[in-house]
């Protein structure tokens, strides 16, 4: 079964999460907004990593491009903005308006785009699908896990739902590498991992609140590689 390590990395997510919630109501302003700045530390400690591991500069240039102009034009940050804002509206109606329960949005965004943007991700979603080997993913789980503690003790409920975004995510790139087989060469896998890689830590430098940009708009370009490193293979420019 291919989605075995989706769905194992998702659960683990969201016990983290669940587990940050219980921890919500001792964590105060000033010790949640210093553990986000050290996660963002460590967010991006992992996007320089993935990077270090190499790929194209143009590939990646160009994806970025690419990808941000679909983003800008799709407005993908708006549409799971609304989306978080509507699941905060069900929340706070059904438990009084509590705003111990933070922004659901917030929480669900930053964590999503934590736990599915990287190499990790995408490599361990190859092998479940390929080689039906989830040991990548179930990793990958336990370091989820760890980081939506504090992620959910700071920023709130919308956290221990990013394990739906995982199960989904990862399952259809599970889905699409069971299909798709070996048609994927490891050059094209390194540039999407490396363009992956580029967005965490673009996403580590908004949580140290270095920058806010809408990371999200960016999200298409982890998949422009798919596009552009084939022919660029052909013309020997990779």
């Amino acid at each position: 079964m291919f989605l075995i390590g989706a769905i194992a990395n998702g659960l683990e997510a969201f016990v983290g999460g669940l587990i940050g919630l219980a921890f919500k109501s001792r964590a105060s302003d000033e010790l949640g907004d210093f553990l986000l700045k050290g996660q963002g530390l460590c967010v991006v400690l992992v996007g320089v990593q993935g990077m270090a591991q190499g790929g194209s500069v143009i590939v990646a240039t160009l994806s970025l491009a690419l990808g941000c102009l679909l983003g800008f034009w799709l407005d993908i940050d708006r549409q799971v903005t609304r989306l978080g804002s509507w699941a905060q509206r069900r929340i706070n109606a059904a438990f009084e308006g509590s705003e111990r329960l933070g922004s659901f949005s917030e929480g669900f965004v930053s964590a999503t785009l934590f736990t599915c943007t990287g190499a990790m991700a995408i490599m361990g979603s190859l092998q479940s699908g390929i080689q039906l080997d989830h040991a990548t993913l179930v990793s990958k789980g336990v370091i989820d896990l760890v980081v939506c503690i504090p992620f959910a003790a700071t920023m709130g409920i919308g956290v221990p739902f990013c394990g739906v975004s995982l199960i989904v995510y990862e399952g259809v790139l599970s889905a699409l590498a069971a299909v798709l087989g070996g048609l994927l060469s490891s050059e094209v896998v390194a540039e999407v991992a490396l363009a992956g890689s580029v967005l965490l830590f673009a996403v580590g430098t908004n949580l140290l609140k270095l920058t806010d940009l809408k990371v999200a708009n960016m999200l298409p370009s982890a998949f422009m590689p798919i596009l552009l490193a084939p022919p660029m293979q052909a013309l020997g420019l990779l």
